[in-house]
């Protein structure tokens, strides 16, 4: 199991400490005016406000006014969110995030991860607050993020024919390959006859493609389908053959099969109204910060922090 000092990382733990339940001075009251006393002496809300506005103020700011510029437009589209929504995306994300910290960490499953924050001094509810806190999830945030979701969301059209081209590429036959790229035909000719003269194709792989995210999985190419310069490449090949060298853009390719998935049994009208929410939200994730600039460019803002 990997250290999971290093998967929680620092940030983590200084949240912890900043929110842990150690109370110093209990016993004195505060005017409402201090946010504390240290040694008899008050802070008050405009000295912490001060200092935080000279650190965090820019991005605060900037911050507040997207979030302003938002509820703007959503009540143009008289669009709403309810708390319910709000709580369910936070959520959403927390346990995204959590998810994905406890594959890296090697952990199995919620009780492997109480034990390892019990290590850390920390409790289950301390670390989903610390991850709200880190990705700033507050309330505000998240309503202007889906505000914004539901506005583009109105202006999206799925044509059945893009639906159609995501269900053949999530659901489709697909190709299993290695590859290696050279960036002249001579250098892939070469290497070709080593690998019919016996060359490991994996250490030719990792050791000569130019194409270096395939080649730091030892050639292994992320699937692909029958239809396009990869797939034709490859329909006559049978597991473990070696392809003739591919012209593409990329340089020149020499191809292994490795093995072909059968399409899916499930129809088209089976999956349709799931593809269409998915394909609905990579446009709207694809047009946000588009949206975001053009409704910041086409107000009138006034800006008055100090430099």
């Amino acid at each position: 199991m990997k250290n999971i000092a290093f998967i929680f990382g620092a940030a983590l733990v200084t949240l912890s400490m900043i929110s842990s339940n150690v109370v110093f001075g209990s016993d004195v009251k505060l005017d409402n005016n201090d946010v504390a006393v240290v040694n008899g002496e008050e802070i008050s809300r405009d000295t912490l406000a001060n200092v935080l506005i000279n650190i965090y103020g820019g991005e605060g700011l900037e911050r507040i006014i997207r979030r302003t510029l938002v509820k703007q437009e959503a009540r143009k589209h008289n669009t709403t969110v309810t708390e319910e929504e709000i709580s369910k995306r936070i959520e959403l994300h927390i346990n995204g995030q959590i998810q994905q910290q406890m594959q890296q960490g090697g952990l199995k499953d919620e009780q492997d991860l109480k034990r390892e924050l019990e290590k850390a001094g920390m409790t289950l509810e301390q670390y989903r607050k610390n991850i709200a806190k880190m990705f700033k999830l507050t309330n505000g945030q998240v309503e202007a993020e889906l505000l914004a979701e539901k506005i583009i969301k109105k202006t999206v059209k799925i044509t059945d024919e893009e639906l159609h081209e995501v269900f053949e590429e999530q659901l489709g036959e697909k190709i299993l390959a290695r590859q290696i790229v050279f960036r002249t035909i001579r250098d892939a000719e070469r290497n070709l006859e080593r690998i019919k003269s016996g060359a490991n194709f994996e250490a030719l792989a990792k050791k000569e493609s130019i194409d270096r995210n395939s080649a730091a999985r030892e050639g292994r190419m992320r699937p692909f389908g029958p239809q396009g310069v990869m797939g034709k490449a490859v329909a006559s090949l049978k597991n473990g053959e070696i392809s003739e060298i591919v012209k593409t853009d990329s340089g020149y390719h020499i191809l292994k099969l490795e093995k072909r998935i059968p399409r899916s049994t499930k129809k088209f009208s089976e999956v349709k109204d799931e593809l269409e929410k998915f394909v609905t939200a990579q446009k709207v994730q694809n047009r946000l910060n588009p949206w975001l600039i053009n409704l910041a460019e086409s107000a009138e803002i006034t800006r008055n922090l100090p430099d």
